[in-house]
């Protein structure tokens, strides 16, 4: 066997095992991602891979971005690290550099290494779904194992393209085996339910709405695309319509429930009825509250402390949405799972669901009304990374041109979070910008995350030929979480981008399949 083939089918193998690791684990994401670069070099036909690399201009661009993050370190005050987080952003920098220059992988090479991350991804969602179910889940981001809750929706959501790509697109899968593509495809969506991750539901929302637009108007003509097309606006309407539906049973208010209202307990003490409370399950908290009842019958039911700062505001909560009293008779009524609950300062039996969105939207709900009523933030991230980007963009109007330094983005905002007086925990102010556009700036200044946009701009303009939706749909998917998260930042973001990125670009040939 000559010394390039075996090179090539290290470079598919290795390529397969770095993709496999990305959902699994973080420690063989660098030896992969290290050997792979080794395999590169060890390959050693540099004219060959010259030639290749001259008709890929882009990743000559992405090459050069490690140069252009170097002014990071004018003002880095820890080299250390600096040092580090440069290095950490190798990826970026040599996986497109890899992907372009080397031989190109053929239809079945693509499929094994593509079919590799998204059976891991599979793979992954299943025993995070088997731990959720024998264990007792407070947090619902504690059942992804592996890798960041985000991060593993982003995952997710590539594994579901790319799986309806093959399903639409390749002619050679036979019935038996779409069929199973398309049970691994609903099971990958209902999982991303399960999880309850708002941001990879709303961006595979945000891809096949697009996509929707797309067939309805550039292939109407063709009699299965119209019905796809209409399947998935289909599906909008009915996920808005749930979506409106539990929105009105959060905030809907029986209004006769409240015409007469009861001024004593059933052993006659008085109750607090706040007509001007906050709203939840329909129903308002301050109402009905007979905080003396609360206390004596909480020691009957807990060997836990009544609280009055802690336990006492969760058990009024947690009352309410079982639309009970907030009084003895209440407390006697609840199981001795809700009491467990309110213990764990559960605040809501609809937080303890198992499946559906109440989980996720209904403390969404909660963080509005106090945000609202009270200006309070640290029970919402989206107001959390509001305050975030605030103090980010502040230090980025301070230091324009070569922002505060590699390494010490998180502290600036930390800082500039408490120069503000910012409402926001302690420990919840050294965590970042929240948004890789802005952590960009910071690291390096306004010409790092102009050249970064370049990178991501260019490919449309050389590959123009080359794109496809299910690399449109991984752009939108991937450069979307970035207005949220510091994609980019997590090892596992980072190496998806990269890795999915280049293959898509470089290695992904249209011509094997119809163009979308």
């Amino acid at each position: 066997m000559k010394r390039q083939t075996i090179h090539h089918y290290l470079y598919v193998l290795l390529t397969a095992a770095l993709c496999i690791s990305i959902p699994l684990s973080k420690f063989a994401m660098s030896v992969c991602m290290l050997l792979l670069a080794v395999n590169w070099l060890a390959e050693w036909n540099w004219s060959e891979k010259w030639q290749r690399l001259k008709e890929n201009k882009s990743a000559f661009f992405a090459l050069l971005f490690g140069l252009v993050l170097c002014l990071g370190f004018i003002k880095a005050s820890d080299c250390d690290k600096a040092f580090n987080y440069y290095i950490a952003e190798f990826p970026l920098f040599i996986a497109p550099c890899i992907a372009a220059s080397s031989t190109p992988f053929s239809k079945k090479e693509l499929k094994f290494i593509l079919g590799g991350f998204v059976l891991s991804t599979i793979f992954a969602s299943i025993y995070s779904t088997i731990y959720y179910i024998y264990n007792e889940v407070v947090n619902i981001r504690e059942i992804s194992i592996f890798i960041s809750h985000i991060r593993f929706s982003l995952c997710i959501d590539i594994s579901i393209v790319i799986l309806l790509f093959y399903i639409l697109k390749d002619k050679e899968i036979k019935m038996a085996i779409r069929i199973v593509l398309i049970i691994a495809t609903l099971w990958l969506i209902t999982y991303l339910f399960i999880a309850q991750t708002f941001t990879g539901i709303l961006l595979l929302l945000l891809v096949a709405f697009i996509y929707t637009c797309f067939l309805l108007i550039k292939q109407r003509k063709q009699k299965r695309y119209k019905v796809i097309g209409f399947s998935l606006f289909a599906l909008f309407v009915i996920f808005i319509g749930y979506s409106i539906s539990i929105t009105y049973n959060y905030f809907h208010i029986d209004q006769n429930e409240y015409l007469t209202i009861d001024e004593k307990t059933i052993n006659g003490n008085i109750y607090e009825n706040d007509l001007t409370s906050l709203v939840e399950n329909g129903s308002l908290t301050g109402v009905y509250v007979c905080k003396d009842e609360l206390r004596t019958s909480w020691k009957q039911r807990s060997g836990v402390e009544y609280d009055e700062a802690s336990i006492e505001p969760t058990l009024i909560r947690y009352l309410n949405s079982c639309h009970f009293r907030k009084d003895s008779v209440g407390v006697m009524s609840l199981n001795h799972q809700d009491i467990s609950n309110i213990e764990n300062h559960i605040a809501n039996i609809s937080y303890t669901k198992k499946y559906g969105l109440e989980r996720a939207a209904y403390p969404i709900f909660f963080s509005f009304q106090l945000y609202e009523r009270e200006g309070y933030i640290n029970n919402s991230t989206i107001f959390q990374r509001l305050e975030y980007w605030k103090a980010a963009w502040k230090q980025a109007c301070t230091h324009p041109l070569f922002g505060v330094g590699l390494g010490n983005h998180k502290t600036a905002v930390a800082q500039q979070l408490e120069a503000d007086n910012s409402q926001l925990d302690e420990n919840l102010r050294c965590v970042g910008c929240h948004n890789q556009w802005l952590t960009f700036w910071l690291m390096g200044g306004i010409f790092v995350l102009m050249y970064f946009i370049l990178t991501l701009v260019y490919p449309f303009i050389e590959q123009k030929r080359k794109m496809t939706f299910v690399y449109v749909a991984f752009f939108i998917i991937l450069v979307g979480s970035m207005f949220t998260e510091d994609t980019l930042e997590m090892q596992a973001g980072m190496t998806l981008f990269a890795i999915i990125n280049s293959i898509l670009l470089y290695c992904f040939n249209p011509q094997y399949y119809e163009n979308l």
